[in-house]
């Protein structure tokens, strides 16, 4: 037998992880953006690009093409909202942190986020009132996390800010989410 014909050696990734039911894949997407979670927020910049550009590479298998706009628009929001909370003194980071925007494992950490939506975070996703609720009360908790953890520090009033202004990105995203989703009806009939 010769390495050469067709299907002998092993394709990489296997192909398994793309053809998945939308249960495995809703899994997948939620263990991977806490794997991304971890990696970012207590590895730092270079383990977090690592292993978000790995769950990134899978999740453009799995994408649909509109759903890139919502994931660059609710990325691109979300780490201008953290530079401007950061930029007011309302979160800080280590001492070596220089830049006048947040750090890379941050917008790193926004973009496996934004992947999210669609996918583990659908059933919320398609609820706003639920979304924001849910978001209001999650996002101070994680950033809570982070500091505990000793990425960030973040004030009591930072947390309130990150609480109003995350149930409100996320009440845009659902309404960009629908626009999206009405076109796509819209090319189908």
């Amino acid at each position: 037998m010769m390495y050469s014909e067709p299907g002998i050696l092993p394709s990489f990734p296997p192909e398994y992880l793309f053809t998945m039911t939308q249960t495995q894949r809703q899994l997948v997407n939620m263990l991977g953006f806490q794997l991304c979670w971890f990696a970012c927020v207590m590895g730092g910049n270079l383990t977090g690009l690592v292993v978000v550009s790995a769950f990134m590479f899978w999740h453009c298998r799995i994408a649909e093409r509109r759903e890139w706009l919502l994931i660059a628009v609710v990325t691109v929001s979300g780490a201008a909202l953290d530079t401007l909370w950061y930029q007011l003194g309302l979160m800080s980071f280590s001492a070596d942190h220089q830049l006048a925007f947040i750090p890379p494992w941050l917008l790193l950490l926004w973009l496996a986020f934004s992947a999210t939506l669609r996918h583990s975070l659908s059933f919320l996703f398609s609820r706003p009132l639920l979304m924001v609720v849910a978001s209001a009360m999650a996002a101070p908790l994680s950033y809570f996390a982070g500091t505990r953890l000793g990425a960030l520090s973040v004030s009591y009033e930072g947390l309130l800010v990150i609480s109003v202004s995350w149930a409100l990105l996320m009440w845009l995203a659902t309404l960009l989410n629908r626009v999206l989703l009405r076109e796509i009806e819209t090319e189908l009939h």
